[in-house]
């Protein structure tokens, strides 16, 4: 069995033991590899340390292997999102703050650290940064170093294949969004005459309407100029699939979809995260972001949920309130 899994199973709150430990152990025990090119094939490499790809269980090996890291970085009271091998780090701090800058980049140069001694590549270069603020406090100064190398500052950055910018506007998202959708729709047109009616909707809803709907919650309270972008191509499409022209209205094609607009469609996705919340039926950690207003003097509302700022520094995207203020 490679070390450093046995190491990981002897973490406290893991819970693995007895027959289940055995079994991972015969798992990932004897594993193998070779390097074939053409039909010459080098002999077998027997591994010390990773899981083989394509099987259900090396994900979850690889996720209990990473629990380590979460531990290590948030003991600098840093959070952090891992999903596979990417790993985000995020932290809340005041402009003028001196401490916390020296707090990040500590936490970098341990995480090196963890990553060197447990076999793991960590390229400064493919590193991103991005500081997300007011207009007024973009040039604070603050450049991360990481093992002596400066981090530069993004003006954007993608995370999950969405668009993230330093002012949280989505504009750049937005963009690309409605302009690779235009162009699927355009390629979707030419195809119509040799496709049945459901094959059509099919085609479209897995190139265009997938994405105006992913990801669609960080749509809400956009400014009107860039909802307009996507509602144009929600209206396109929906001509489209009805072989209606450019000029007859959209909103009676909407009904006869059942689509809400993409205004509403961002509200109706915050209002099912938030009961989901609230019912224990989501994700724990949104639990975090919810407390219960009370007021300072009795009010018919009191005891009514509401969501805390998820982004302090531009309540404009999210505001306090965001997803109950909707019920």
């Amino acid at each position: 069995m490679p070390q450093w899994f046995r190491d990981i199973f002897h973490l406290t709150g893991i819970g693995i033991g007895g027959t289940t430990l055995h079994w991972l152990c015969s798992f990932l025990e004897g594993c193998t590899q070779i390097v074939k090119l053409g039909d010459i094939c080098s002999d077998p490499w027997l591994l010390i340390c990773g899981v083989s790809q394509g099987s259900v269980l090396s994900p979850m090996l690889f996720n209990i292997y990473m629990k380590a890291l979460s531990e290590v970085i948030q003991c600098f009271g840093v959070g952090c999102h891992i999903y596979a091998d990417d790993t985000q780090l995020y932290c809340s701090f005041p402009t003028n703050s001196k401490e916390t800058p020296c707090i990040l980049d500590q936490c970098l140069a341990t995480v090196l650290d963890w990553m060197r001694a447990n076999k793991l590549q960590f390229n400064p270069d493919k590193k991103e940064v991005l500081l997300v603020s007011c207009a007024a406090d973009q040039g604070i100064g603050w450049q991360p170093v990481l093992h002596g190398v400066t981090l530069s500052l993004k003006s954007q950055v993608r995370s999950l294949g969405v668009l993230l910018d330093s002012a949280l506007t989505f504009e750049a998202q937005v963009s690309v969004i409605a302009g690779r959708a235009f162009v699927q729709l355009k390629l979707v047109h030419q195809l119509r005459p040799y496709l049945k009616k459901s094959d059509l909707a099919m085609v479209v809803h897995t190139l265009v309407a997938s994405r105006l709907d992913y990801c669609n919650a960080l749509y809400m309270r956009l400014l009107l100029k860039m909802v307009r972008k996507l509602q144009l191509v929600q209206w396109s499409v929906a001509r489209l699939l009805k072989g209606a022209n450019y000029r007859k209205g959209t909103t009676l094609l909407l009904k006869q979809l059942h689509w809400l607009s993409i205004s509403s469609q961002s509200q109706f996705k915050v209002l099912v995260i938030t009961y989901k919340a609230l019912n224990d039926l989501g994700l724990a950690y949104l639990w975090d972001h919810i407390s219960y207003y009370e007021p300072v003097r009795s009010l018919r509302s009191a005891g009514m949920p509401s969501s805390c700022s998820c982004c302090h520094l531009n309540r404009s995207w999210w505001g306090r309130g965001r997803g109950p203020s909707q019920w």
